[in-house]
């Protein structure tokens, strides 16, 4: 074998196999011959042998003996090795003759043999072997002794007791021992197992040794001993067990496909099979048997491989192919999947895997993380230089989206034909494509025309728009401001973009300089009087006092006594801020002194935008504290050389401030520098000395004309070491104390600047903004003109009129309907989940922690002590697509439960991890697709608690992006201005009041209906009614005062009243349908008298259905609980069409709205009765179903219906029945919109069909029909005009109806099945 590479050679006389066999273990054994593993003895030539060594070492110490000297049956052999061959020579015998020793005396022989010490070794262990020894040799007369020292056996015969009485001559007799000798040897065989795997193998299997069968050991390696034949057979049985190697081609991608399934089935079936991998190749070695079944078992392997081709766009294949996005996402499969999946790009996105899902799962992934936008470009923007403009713009968009990765692409395609368009084509991750995708189409707006909406922060603005705009000179000229009332109270701006922008700025700003303030007049029927008689002096007040005067009604409560009405004024109060001037308050007399604003800003202070910045220092040392340091590194030595100029000639202590004109390229005027101590106790010097210091700062902005400075919290950092609470109490007691002096001078605007980012930025802007100085009043007046802050709460109406709200705060703090937790479902003790849970209590986290993972899904749980009426819980699986589809499914929900309102926490921003900007703007995607695609009939508030300020304002900046009626509510003032004009006004209406008293006689007649009649009649007058002993006192206007004088004069005629009421509750049953359901699930219609009750929320007592059972109501829940045995159950209000009456199943439908599909819920009763019958008919799975609500096609199936009715009234009516129909997709839609028509008959779905109409059909009279019929057969065999109404297929249990007009069937259900 080529690993024996080491050849020796010696001469011997024709060795048989067994000698060479015997001298091939004596260069084995290092002991004996120094040598080791080496090869088969082979004939070189002559008498010349070769043997070959596996390494050199053994073939030179082999070497360094000169001769070897081995015992064999025929004697000693002696051996003279060398390294080189020589052919023998006639003239040359060989060196190596065997060697006997025989002695003779005069009584008898003695023969020596040299014996293999384990065959003599065989032969004492085995006395079987040795008394056949003996025994052979006794049939000669001789006796055998073993000498194991000298290795020898010793033969000894008695010349006399010989065969016949003598041996004869010695030669004879040796010739006998030597036939006995070497029968008996040959029938033996000292086996030499010198490999060092099969030696391993032999000592370890103790069944190899038996009474016949010896093994010994020999320099580590063992020897067997035993009959030839036997050992033999050992020695194959010990030939199979050896490990075998077997080397496998593979395809190193293919492999890694099966390489974990491979390998676990390798350690669970043939663990004894050791797996070396290497290039293109896989060895097995182990078990012959094992590594043949592990070969095919990677086979097997491989053909399981499963293979699926993805169409992509070329633009998507050609990014994936180029951005690593393969080897990326492989190894994200393997990492996340059971089994690993590879990619290959081609024509196709090939897919290859062991697993059927792990394929779905990776092409659903790659679907998910990416995308392709086409985006098309016309007009100005298609071509240059708007076009040059976006794609700077957009190319630097995608070198920062590309920094770390090959994430996005971005490439112009430019259009055909006349007019210049040019198309967008975005491709990449579907994250950085939208990012892109905003970039464009902010870019869009700026460039073009546009219009945005602004809410009004009062709806009462809306009437008297003009007015205002007058009030507060806001111009327009290219951009055009109008009032709306649609969707929301609302100001349209429109023009071009940027300006639209300022306009709009301008104009919040306008609107927050206005005062609204109320006027509530302390007695009756003062609406009536200032629309009315009064309304000429209201003008004069409102031209007076520069004001604008709204009347708004005022709410009743349910007795017989009314509250005052209330007149809203909205004026101006003082200069507004900014760039409007005009904006001052005309008011004669009025003296409004210029107050100061607080603003809270979230930020860098070295960005603050202010007239003066606030600093603080250490020992005069400019870069001493962190601010200074970030002065410096912006500025440079601009900084230092104007504060070293300063610093040079003054002397410092603590408390005083270094003024220092700030270079122009911070954008301040002046950097007031401030000696401060690290904090040495609450009576300590440092805090006296930064409250000087701080309240010197103030005094010198008054005094150098300065209107706003920006100040940082100073004191809690690494220098100076104040607790967080002292340095704000310090920093608040000096801004209030000046709020609280008259004399704050030409400074309109304090910033108190907060770097968010610290882990403390949260609890230090709460500490600012709940300062209790703020709230301290000087003669009614607060200290702040106004106080705003970044995290103020904003509002923005949606889609439905939905109110929109990003709240910075705890979610633990809502008392919404519902509220979201987001979890894991494994770990319920961190995040927002831990928070709600300790409110919630154990149970809620009880039945949390046994729920199945819904992921995706929304898991609706009990509130527990949350004060809510049910908690929501997802898990956003850190996936913007999967947040956006559960903000969907929260809304959802909502409106099934018939929540009003909604509490959502940033879900996945918190624990999650997961960048507050794209869950911002997953969350507001979210709800801006389910408010706009549903029509929501409870929900009107959601409200989206964040509790990061860097969460918070990642929710602002897209919210303004998105829904340009964001408002940011902020704190305002209000004002006295209106004083005047409320005395006057007051004045104008109690001159227009009377009182009129009724004595006990002239009410003795009035009835309980005529009391009720009073009633109403006192509150549309707005009169105040009080009934004292038996007399009735009315006050208010004196034409209400009259007309009440005459209905108690009027009281006979109470039976014409009564009339009236039975009127309007018929007139109200015919317009509207207040219904109950049923335990059946069927609605059912209240009686006129509680339709009239629940109508005009009279539901004080006890409603009472069609069965005469009572019924306690809860309109805002719309519920009825059962007076006896408390079943509650829904109510409905229906309201009719004009001309048209709507089924009782049926949802509401607007004036004008022709066709509305309503999808069932499964939890509807309705759904479960469609679902069971037709399961019934057709054993299909049901997936949806959906109700049809077609007015037109319905009305004429209604007068159809009634049509058959009246032909068979004494027959038993119309003979209506629900049947179903099968259809195509294609003519689904036709059917729903136009209902069934003849045109189509015979295309109805095969069996394979996914959808199926529940039909009303109106089957009248029917008879066995024809095929090819177009018209129903006469019902009288003399014809006639009088003809069957439809016809089916057989008479007994018909199957098939078929009907001849349009009208007779009406599409009821939609199911969607499979």
């Amino acid at each position: 074998m080529e690993e024996f590479k080491h050849p020796l050679f010696f001469e011997a006389k024709d060795l048989t196999d067994k000698e060479k066999d015997k001298v091939r273990r004596h260069f084995q054994k290092r002991r004996d011959s120094g040598g080791g593993e080496c090869g088969m003895i082979e004939k070189a030539g002559g008498n010349t042998y070769k043997i070959c060594f596996k390494e050199i070492e053994d073939q030179e110490r082999v070497l360094q003996r000169k001769f070897h000297s081995i015992s064999l049956l025929s004697g000693d052999l002696c051996l003279n090795v060398s390294q080189s061959y020589c052919p023998e020579t006639p003239d040359q015998p060989s060196t190596s003759q065997p060697k006997t020793t025989t002695k003779v005396n005069t009584k008898g022989l003695e023969k020596i043999f040299k014996l293999d010490i384990f065959l003599m070794f065989f032969l004492r262990d085995n006395p079987k072997a040795y008394k056949l020894l003996q025994k052979q040799l006794s049939c000669i007369g001789c006796q055998v002794e073993l000498d194991f020292e000298e290795e020898e056996a010793v033969v000894r015969g008695d010349i006399e007791k010989g065969p016949g009485g003598a041996f004869g001559a010695a030669e004879q007799w040796e010739l006998q021992v030597d036939r006995v000798l070497i029968n008996f040897t040959e029938r033996y065989l000292c086996y030499h197992v010198v490999e060092p795997k099969k030696a391993k193998i032999l000592l370890q299997e103790l069944s190899f040794v038996t009474d016949d069968i010896k093994v010994y050991r020999e320099g580590g390696y063992p020897v067997v001993v035993g009959e030839t034949e036997a050992v033999h057979e050992k020695i194959a049985i010990l030939e199979k067990s050896l490990p075998t190697r077997k080397e496998l081609p593979i395809v190193e991608k293919l492999f890694k496909l099966v390489e974990e399934e491979f390998n676990r089935e390798m350690r669970a079936k043939y663990p004894e099979v050791k797996i070396n991998i290497g290039s293109a190749m896989v060895t097995l070695e182990g078990p012959d048997k094992e590594v043949k079944s592990g070969a095919n078992t990677l086979e097997d392997l491989k053909k399981k491989v499963k293979e699926k081709r993805v169409k992509l766009s070329t633009a998507l294949m050609t990014f994936i192919g180029s951005s690593g996005a393969v080897s990326k996402y492989q190894t994200h499969f393997q990492q996340r999947l059971r089994n690993p999946v590879s990619l290959e790009v081609g024509s196709e996105l090939v897919m290859s895997s062991l697993s059927s899902d792990a394929l779905d799962e990776a092409e659903a992934t790659l679907q998910r993380d990416f995308d392709v936008a086409n985006v098309e470009l016309q007009g100005a923007l298609a071509a240059p230089p708007d076009l040059d403009g976006l794609k700077g713009i957009l190319f630097k968009a995608k070198n920062e989206a590309n920094s770390r990765e090959f994430r996005v692409d971005v490439s112009f395609i430019p259009g055909t034909g006349g007019t210049p368009n040019t198309k967008v084509q975005l491709v990449g991750y579907r994250e950085n494509v939208n990012k892109l995708k905003e970039v464009l189409h902010v870019y869009q707006i700026n460039q073009i025309g546009t219009q945005e909406v602004l809410n009004l922060p009062n709806p009462d603005m809306l009437d008297c728009f003009d007015k205002i705009l007058g009030m507060i000179g806001m111009k327009q000229n290219k951009v055009t401001l109008k009032a709306s009332l649609f969707p929301y109270p609302c100001v349209l701006v429109s023009g071009p973009c940027h300006l639209v922008k300022e306009a709009k700025q301008g104009l919040i700003s306008a609107l927050a300089s206005l005062t609204s303030d109320t006027l509530v007049l302390d007695g009756p029927g003062a609406l009536q009087y200032f629309q009315a008689e009064g309304k000429v002096g209201k003008e004069l007040v409102e031209s007076s006092f520069q004001v604008i005067v709204k009347e708004q009604q005022g709410v009743h409560s349910a007795n017989v006594q009314s509250k005052p009405r209330s007149i809203s004024s909205l004026v101006t109060s003082g200069l507004a801020p900014g760039p409007l001037p005009r904006l001052r308050c005309n008011t004669v007399g009025s003296n409004v002194a210029i107050k100061t604003s607080l603003e809270i800003k979230l930020g860098s202070l070295i960005d603050a935008q202010a007239n003066v910045l606030v600093v603080p220092m250490i020992n005069k040392n400019l870069t001493s504290t962190k601010i200074g340091n970030s002065l410096f590194q912006k500025a440079g030595n601009a900084i230092k050389s104007k504060f070293d100029s300063v610093a040079a000639y003054c002397t410092v202590a603590p408390g005083d401030v270094l003024q220092v004109d700030a270079p122009p390229s911070l954008g301040f005027s002046k950097i007031f520098f401030i000696e401060c101590l690290p904090w040495d106790g609450v009576r300590g010097q440092s805090v006296k000395a930064l409250g000087n210091a701080l309240k010197r700062c103030l005094d010198l902005c008054v005094q150098q004309g300065y209107s706003t400075v920006a100040f940082p919290v100073i004191g809690p950092g690494v220098v100076l070491k104040y607790p967080m609470k002292e340095a704000i109490q310090v920093l608040m007691e000096n801004i209030c104390q000046l709020g609280l002096s008259a004399s704050s001078g030409s400074l309109t605007t304090i910033q108190i600047v907060i770097k968010p980012g610290y882990p403390d930025s949260e609890e230090c802007y709460q500490d600012v903004y709940r300062h209790p100085g703020l709230n301290v009043n000087q003669g009614g007046e607060a200290i702040f003109r106004s106080l705003t802050s970044d995290l103020d709460e904003i509002t923005m109406t949606v889609g439905g009129g939905v109110k929109l709200q990003l709240v910075f705060g705890d979610i633990t703090d809502e008392t919404t309907d519902a509220v979201v937790n987001t979890t894991d479902f494994v770990d319920f003790q961190i995040g927002v989940c831990k928070d709600i849970l300790t409110v919630a209590g154990a149970d809620v986290e009880a039945e949390l922690k046994a729920a199945k993972s819904t992921h995706g899904e929304v898991f609706v749980s009990q509130s527990g002590g949350f004060p809510c009426e049910a908690l929501f819980h997802v898990c956003g699986q850190n996936d913007a697509v999967v947040i956006e589809k559960l903000v969907i499914r929260i809304v959802e929900h909502c409106e099934s439960f018939g929540f009003k309102s909604v509490a959502i926490p940033a879900i996945c921003a918190g624990a999650g991890g997961l960048d507050p900007g794209v869950v911002a703007g997953a969350v507001l995607r979210g709800v801006k697709d389910a408010t706009s695609s549903f029509g929501l009939n409870s929900l009107t508030d959601i409200r989206l608690v964040l509790l990061k300020i860097n969460v918070f304002l990642a929710f602002k900046e897209k919210a303004m992006q998105m829904f340009s009626t964001a408002v940011i509510n902020k704190a305002s003032v209000p004002q006295k201005d209106v004083d005047g004009a409320m005395t006057k006004l007051t004045d104008l209406y109690q001159a227009q009041c009377s009182s009129q008293t009724f004595r006990k006689e002239e009410l003795k007649d009035l009835t309980q209906d005529d009391m009720k009649d009073l009633k109403q009649l006192v509150e549309t007058e707005g009169l105040y009614v009080e009934l004292s002993q038996g007399t009735l006192k009315v006050s208010g206007l004196k034409n209400g005062v009259i007309k009440v004088m005459q209905m108690i004069n009027a009281s006979l005629h109470g039976n014409l009243r009564r009339e009236v009421r039975v009127r309007e509750e018929e007139d109200l049953y015919a317009r509207v349908a207040w219904c109950i359901l049923g335990h059946r699930g069927n609605w059912e219609r209240f009686p006129k008298t509680a339709n009239h009750s629940l109508e005009n929320n009279d539901v004080g007592g006890r409603i009472v259905d069609a069965q005469g059972d009572k019924w306690n109501v809860d309109l805002p829940r719309m519920e009825a609980t059962r007076y006896l045995g408390g079943q509650t159950t829904k109510l409905k209000r229906l309201e009719h069409l004009p001309d048209f009456t709507l089924p009782l199943y049926w949802d509401n439908m607007a004036a004008g709205e022709a066709l509305k599909t309503v999808e069932l819920l499964p939890s509807y009763a309705e759904y479960r009765t469609v679902k069971e019958v037709f399961k019934r008919t057709v054993g299909k799975t049901v997936l949806k179903i959906e109700r049809l609500q077609n007015v037109h096609l319905r009305r004429a199936y209604e007068a159809q219906k009634k049509q058959i009715s009246d032909k068979y009234k004494q027959q038993g009516g119309e003979c209506e029945k629900l049947l179903y129909h099968g259809t195509t997709q294609d003519n689904c839609d036709s059917i729903v919109k136009t209902g069934f028509n003849r045109r189509f008959s015979g295309q109805n779905a095969d069996d394979g069909s996914q959808l199926m109409f529940v039909v009303r059909v109106l089957t009248g009279l029917y008879t066995q029909g024809q095929e090819n019929m177009r018209v129903p057969p006469p019902v009288s065999n003399q014809g006639g005009h009088d003809r069957y109404d439809s016809v089916v297929d057989r008479m007994d249990n018909p199957q098939m109806y078929v009907v001849f007009h349009d009208n007779q069937a009406y599409p009821d259900y939609l199911i969607t099945f499979k």
